[in-house]
């Protein structure tokens, strides 16, 4: 369902409890980020950092999770919406009825340009701007997934709730009461009047809340997000769509160490009732490649820059290449399950990630095509980062002929999957490359050698000739929809016929209604259904491109652009039969793959403004 006007009615929201995932905005500091419900409620913060535990986290448990409910105490012939102030992550929250607006909430975390000063505050503004309104407000902090009995206690000026040594304060001259372990009220605003509550992790005192500056905090926080809006490059088609991913992706960094989480959330479901429930909170080595690249096609470089040297930083220290992260250095890991219910009844629920453990060789290749993205764009490739590259390459050569998890963190046993080894093939190829170009020494002439060694493997074994295409792993009779990724690469010319019979295969049994893509047709030993992952489309689009197929990739973009949510946001995934987002939300990868694929349709507009391919342009 395409959901663009966002406006919905504030009855019929739930369903069974639960607001629907794609019907949430984030507002982000640099350090975390919170979910806001169309219906006002934060059901998900951790705070102070992205992979502290969750405080609020009612979207996985209606019963057991935290939230903060705002909302206007009438729902019947309500309605509501959400937008965005322009160019930032400050998010409106409407509430209308009769033609006018009841109601309206303004919420942001601030930010500001030194990115290590941490406000773990949420800062939530509530207006009356037409008519008189009750509103209702009930605020319930959950620590230790609510396995540890909250303490309230009214004091100062709001009320502090503690947990497990942890600590949750209400800023507020709002009239509530404690209930148990929460805090509520109905408040009557009168017409033309406003008021700000404040939310903060950590303080032992409920300050007044005057005392949070929340007006300058609002200014700056906007400053903020206006500045680095300013300072891109955007494309000029699809200028929205690329800006919203753009603000997106740069609320997902995590400023102290410059790494990048995944998502903001924990095991939102990729299919609703089942298990297939991960942790994103954390950073890939596999999404170094992307960020770089994206960042530095919106004319972002130093940021590019830095990202990958902080990444690069990380491994050092952790002195080996894992697939995912710590984004704050002081996050343990190792996977739990907790005794949540899980978004509408999908469990387990887990924390943490057992696939930091698991061998992905496409990561090793992801790094060096990062490092030659950026050598390419004028970043700066230091000695340092070029025996970095050399050490990579000598882990490769003892790896790359080793069964491996895939892409996809299969948890069955591991396969030589094709697209691990043609990842492989391209870190080698690229070196090589980047190395030459900068004149610096290296094995060339053994990289090489390892190089064609496994593009002879790859076209040996990855290829299926009966079915003209390249297949999921060695010796399978199934492609995967991974592979819509090697016409990009280079280890064939994208027209050739095999590249060309790997994208058509995959296209006939991969590919749903509206250029959505299952993964793979193999069981991979987890109940429920696999449903559309949607960075895949985007790379679609991509190939389509490179195949010379620009109107059908230009017609593929914009149809999958309108699938967003109201607010531009995109999950991990999109299930095929309602057409609803899930998955972990919003998803760093799918908004690289929406800035990627309009970055190569612009260039295509420029190179094909007149004439027939004048149609391109509207």
């Amino acid at each position: 369902m395409n959901q663009i006007s966002g406006i919905v009615e504030l009855s019929n929201l739930r369903r069974n409890g639960y607001v629907r995932i794609q019907d949430h905005g984030m507002i982000a500091s640099n350090r975390t980020a919170a979910l806001v419900a169309l219906d006002g409620t934060i059901d998900w913060a951790c705070l102070p950092n992205f992979d502290s535990d969750p405080i609020f986290s009612a979207l996985l448990d209606k019963s057991k999770g935290g939230y903060i409910i705002i909302k206007p105490n009438e729902e019947s012939g309500v309605t509501c919406n959400q937008h965005y102030l322009e160019q930032t992550n400050i998010l409106v929250t409407e509430f209308y009825k009769g033609g006018k607006v009841l109601f309206r909430l303004t919420d942001f975390i601030p930010t500001s340009e030194y990115g290590t000063i941490n406000f773990p505050e949420i800062h939530r503004y509530l207006e009356a701007p037409s008519v008189d309104v009750v509103v209702k407000v009930k605020v319930r902090p959950s620590f230790d997934y609510d396995r540890t009995k909250t303490i309230v206690t009214k004091e100062g000026h709001g009320f502090s709730f503690t947990g497990k040594g942890d600590i949750i304060t209400l800023s507020c001259d709002l009239d509530l009461r404690v209930d148990r372990d929460s805090v509520s009220g109905l408040v009557t605003m009168r017409k033309g009047t406003s008021k700000w509550i404040v939310v903060s992790h950590g303080i032992s005192y409920a300050h007044r809340v005057t005392d949070y500056r929340s007006y300058e905090r609002l200014e700056e926080t906007s400053s903020y997000w206006h500045t680095w809006v300013s300072q891109s490059q955007t494309p000029g088609v699809y200028h929205h769509s690329v800006t919203r991913s753009s603000l997106a992706l740069k609320a997902l960094f995590f400023e102290p160490t410059g790494l990048m989480v995944a998502a903001p959330t924990s095991s939102l479901p990729e299919c609703v009732g089942g298990e297939r429930n991960w942790d994103y909170r954390y950073a890939w080595i596999r999404d170094t490649a992307y960020v770089v690249e994206s960042l530095s096609m919106l004319g972002y470089k130093k940021e590019a820059i830095k990202f990958l040297y902080d990444m690069m930083d990380t491994i050092r220290r952790e002195k080996r290449i894992r697939t995912i992260y710590s984004v704050s250095s002081q996050t343990d890991l190792d996977e739990i399950e907790v005794d949540f219910d899980g978004y509408m009844g999908s469990r387990p629920v887990r924390f943490g990630n057992k696939a930091s453990d698991q061998l992905q060789i496409d990561e090793y290749g992801s790094f060096v095509t990062a490092i030659s993205h950026l050598s390419k764009i004028g970043g700066i490739i230091s000695s340092y980062l070029w025996g970095f590259v050399g050490d990579i390459l000598k882990d490769l050569e003892e790896l790359w002929n080793k069964p491996d998890s895939s892409i996809w963190e299969f948890r069955t046993e591991p396969r030589h999957y094709t697209y691990s080894k043609v990842m492989a093939w391209s870190a080698f190829n690229r070196a090589i490359e980047m190395g030459k170009a900068l004149n610096y020494t290296g094995q060339y002439q053994k990289w090489k050698t390892v190089a064609d060694t496994i593009k002879s493997d790859v076209l040996r074994n990855g290829y299926d000739p009966e079915l003209n295409s390249f297949v999921q792993y060695y010796g399978a009779k199934h492609t995967d929809a991974a592979l819509l990724r090697i016409p990009l690469l280079g280890i064939l010319p994208p027209t050739d016929p095999r590249m060309m019979g790997t994208v058509r295969k995959i296209e006939q049994d991969l590919m749903a209604d509206g250029f959505l893509f299952k993964r793979y047709p193999n069981d991979d030993g987890l109940k429920c259904k696999d449903n559309a992952f949607t960075l895949l489309s985007f790379w679609y689009v991509e190939d389509l491109v490179e195949m010379k197929e620009y109107l059908k990739a230009r017609d593929v973009f914009e149809s999958l652009v309108e699938r967003g949510n109201h607010l531009g946001l995109f999950s991990e995934e999109i299930d095929f039969e309602t057409g609803e987002q899930i998955g972990n939300f919003p998803q760093a990868m799918t908004h690289l793959g929406i800035i990627r694929a309009a970055y190569r349709l612009n260039q295509t507009f420029k190179k094909n403004v007149n004439g027939k391919g004048s149609r391109m342009i509207h």
